[in-house]
């Protein structure tokens, strides 16, 4: 494999890993906006919900409990954290029908910094998970060492598949489903679906926990799986979370596009470290910050262009960032 080569399938991985991530993240809130609710939250929910993961673990490891026990309680802290904190969200914007922009923001900053006084205040420099990151990161046994193909493809642990699978799954769930349908209709007029005998309070409780969860299992997959089980407290994990909302614009709300956009975004948020090399681009300055507005701008172009397309299927849920007063009905 000659040094091009070897830039491009190291550029394809990390924005593979990195698509993983934003594809959990923007999973959860794609289900939360299907149902109606625009949760900022998603930033501190990563953070939180990675750092209380790890802590859960860090003594289990270093015991000696089994590997796969550890990233069993790994997985399941990680996404109850995430769901916890989607049923404060739901609490005050389904039951009490507070503004779910400040909810969500609220939410954001109280993860982020609770979750970074819980790093500081257990670890002094850092720590690590050598073993359980080790079976986050396994690749599928024999197909990872198949020429040309494995590398490309089998090389990735098995966040990455599920994730994939969870995708498809969703598309069917939302096409094909009742629950799925009855959900749709929820994010877009609350009131008819009420009228219709479906119970909203229900449908979008049980969207924002599940949403949530998948949001706390992004926060655990960039630590177990791109940061190799390490964590250190200049961790940038929240960055993400706001890449991931702008994702589910980019992919107008379809989960069967975040398998393509994903590591697209991935591809374009590292863009501003493989390009100088590839191409072996001089020293510019201000040149990273220009190639690592990549993905923001393309955000913003999509979203340009779907709103002078004006059509129905790539805009967002009609009753997206509203509360539903059913005495309004």
């Amino acid at each position: 494999m000659n040094n091009i080569e070897s830039v491009i399938l190291g550029w394809v991985v990390t924005a593979v890993m990195y698509g993983t991530i934003f594809s959990y993240a923007a999973l959860g809130e794609t289900i939360n906006e299907k149902a109606g609710h625009l949760n900022l939250g998603v930033p501190g929910i990563m953070y939180l919900s990675a750092i209380v993961s790890f802590l859960s673990v860090f003594q289990l490891e270093k015991i000696g409990i089994a590997p796969i026990l550890c990233v069993l309680v790994s997985l399941l802290s990680a996404f109850l954290t995430g769901a916890l904190l989607g049923l404060v969200y739901a609490l005050f914007c389904v039951t009490f029908r507070c503004n779910q922009n400040v909810t969500g923001l609220a939410i954001s900053s109280f993860g982020v910094g609770f979750g970074k006084f819980l790093s500081a205040l257990s670890f002094q420099g850092g720590a690590k998970l050598p073993l359980t990151s080790a079976l986050y990161k396994t690749g599928i046994a024999g197909l990872n060492a198949v020429p040309y193909v494995g590398p490309w493809l089998f090389n990735y642990g098995f966040l990455t598949y599920l994730v994939l699978l969870l995708l498809i799954l969703a598309t069917i769930f939302f096409r094909r489903t009742r629950p799925g349908l009855n959900l749709k209709a929820v994010g877009e007029s609350p009131a008819t679906a009420d009228a219709a005998g479906i119970n909203v309070t229900r449908y979008r409780y049980v969207a924002t926990l599940t949403g949530c969860g998948l949001c706390g299992v992004a926060g655990l997959s960039y630590v177990m799986d791109f940061s190799n089980g390490t964590w250190s407290t200049n961790n940038n994990i929240e960055a993400l979370g706001w890449l991931a909302v702008a994702l589910v614009i980019f992919t107008s709300w379809k989960p069967k596009h975040l398998i393509w956009g994903a590591p697209l975004f991935g591809f374009l948020f590292w863009a501003y470290t493989y390009l100088p090399s590839l191409f072996k681009m001089p020293a510019i300055t201000g040149l990273t910050e220009l190639l690592q507005m990549i993905p923001y701008v393309v955000t913003i172009l999509i979203l340009i262009v779907n709103s002078l397309r004006k059509k129905k299927e790539n805009q967002p849920p009609e009753s997206l960032g509203l509360a539903y007063f059913r005495e309004d009905r």
